[in-house]
């Protein structure tokens, strides 16, 4: 946890500039005086002009913060090995990433290379297409956390970046330069005053935080300087550690763009936009970009299952079925952070939120008035029921991914809903089982459900039973060659 003995930014800035004829001027020329000697740091403007391709090989400890089976530290930790290469001039960008952690078990590759663009998972041995590949949303992250890149998109966009002022942190004192990348919050850089390299920085996420890089051990390869350890906090809390294996500079890169002749074509990953499904009649699942609810008339109310990103959206979709119908109870799957999101759209419309008992602190505190919000809290099961339809609650845990996992049963329908157990993939076979998936399918072998479709909060595409069957069967491709 970091202590800091001054961050009265902006009273320091006014401090230095509030004497100068044109505040904005001033501002703007003291922004440019520290980039300037910032890319001087980083390399130089030679080196940065002559960085054409960077090979960047990691290990990350990753602290599942918020993301844990439990919802206390100490947090669940998980392993990544991963390969960062980009190739500036080209707006090439490839992610190779093999890790396991939360009931997961990964192994893919993302090729961002214009119309040979793909996506690779290793475990199902398929390669797909991307329809619409986005360089810089890809590369993004990346980007942030490798100095010499970040550095350089600050000179590049140096006509929106901001003088922010001085500070000093646990005894360091810094130059805060701000600027917005082409996507994503703004985010704001901590330049070592003596030697101007970048030692951290940090963006804030409405709704959901602060999110602060520490980047130290700097070495110099090929005249690019670059940290050898990475810190990312959430919230104060260290989300992951990072050790920079080795980095190389402009080698080609063309091993990396390779696809292995053995796997399996698959049909091209497309954009996921909003979309409205009725699973069976009164029963809709709706969503896009990856996050999904599901929706249920009980006649004279609505009954939603799934917290994720954009439920007010998908609440939008609703109401051009439904219309005024009241919706009175939310039910969230789990506690993790990314499926309490919608806890303040349910609150917004007088819902009740139905949680597992064990979840109660992080669902009030994802809440806009926590302390009022309307909770029914579940042990074992809670049961909707009248003359329209009858949908039971159900806390399955625990599993491999989390302690308490609610999800919503239809028995008359023979419909589930999860979340990040069984997601069906938008186009071809049914991946190998994942660690998560096998628990899941214990579970609900356990409670004895007659399934009939699986909705899940990150899949468009409702699987069967026959599929989870498959899943379960079917050997990682590594294993069957």
């Amino acid at each position: 946890m970091r202590s800091r003995s001054t961050l009265a930014l902006m009273g320091l800035l006014i401090a230095s500039l509030v004497h100068a004829e044109n505040f904005t001027e001033a501002n703007t020329d003291r922004a440019k005086a520290l980039i300037d000697a910032a890319v001087a740091a980083h390399g130089g403007d030679a080196m940065m002009e002559d960085l054409r391709t960077l090979v960047v090989k990691t290990r990350t400890v990753n602290y599942s913060v918020d993301q844990s089976r439990g919802t206390e530290a100490p947090w669940d930790t998980s392993i990544n090995d991963s390969v960062d290469v980009i190739d500036i001039e080209n707006s090439v960008f490839v992610n190779h990433a093999k890790g396991t952690g939360g009931g997961f078990e990964n192994h893919n590759r993302t090729i961002i290379n214009g119309e040979e663009s793909y996506q690779l998972d290793y475990r199902a041995g398929t390669v797909a297409g991307i329809a619409e590949p986005d360089f810089a949303t890809t590369s993004g992250p990346f980007v942030r956390v490798t100095p010499a890149l970040l550095i350089r998109t600050l000179k590049e966009r140096e006509a929106n970046a901001h003088f922010l002022g001085e500070t000093r942190i646990d005894g360091t004192d810094y130059n805060v330069v701000g600027f917005s990348m082409t996507v994503g919050p703004a985010i704001s850089l901590y330049l070592e005053k003596g030697t101007n390299l970048l030692r951290r920085s940090e963006r804030v996420f409405p709704g959901f935080g602060l999110v602060e890089y520490r980047f130290d051990d700097y070495e110099t390869r090929n005249e690019v300087p670059y940290n050898r350890s990475f810190t990312l906090y959430l919230n104060g809390d260290v989300n992951l550690e990072r050790e920079i294996k080795s980095l190389s500079v402009n080698v080609p890169i063309e091993d990396y763009l390779a696809v292995p002749e053995k796997f399996v074509a698959i049909p091209e990953v497309q954009p996921d936009p909003l979309s409205r499904q009725e699973l069976s009649e009164g029963v809709w699942l709706i969503g896009g970009n990856g996050t999904y609810a599901m929706f249920v008339d009980m006649g004279d109310y609505i009954f939603a299952a799934g917290g994720t990103a954009g439920i007010p959206d998908r609440i939008d979709s609703l109401r051009e079925v439904v219309g005024d119908k009241p919706l009175r109870y939310g039910m969230m799957t789990h506690h993790h952070f990314d499926h309490v999101l919608g806890v303040p759209a349910y609150e917004e419309e007088g819902a009740t939120v139905i949680a597992a008992t064990d979840h109660e602190r992080i669902v009030r505190r994802a809440a806009a008035s926590g302390e009022t919000l309307d909770i029914q809290l579940v042990d074992d099961k809670f049961v909707l029921e009248n003359d329209a339809r009858r949908v039971e609650i159900v806390d399955i845990g625990p599993t491999a991914h989390t302690e308490h996992l609610l999800v919503a049963w239809l028995p008359e329908e023979g419909i589930l809903f999860e979340a990040d157990h069984f997601a069906m993939p938008a186009a071809g076979p049914v991946p190998p089982a994942v660690t998560s998936t096998k628990t899941f399918a214990k579970a609900l072998e356990k409670q004895g459900f007659k399934v009939k479709l699986i909705a899940s909060a990150h899949s468009a595409k409702p699987g069967t039973p026959e599929d989870l069957a498959r899943a379960l069967q079917t050997e990682e491709f590594q294993a069957r060659r």
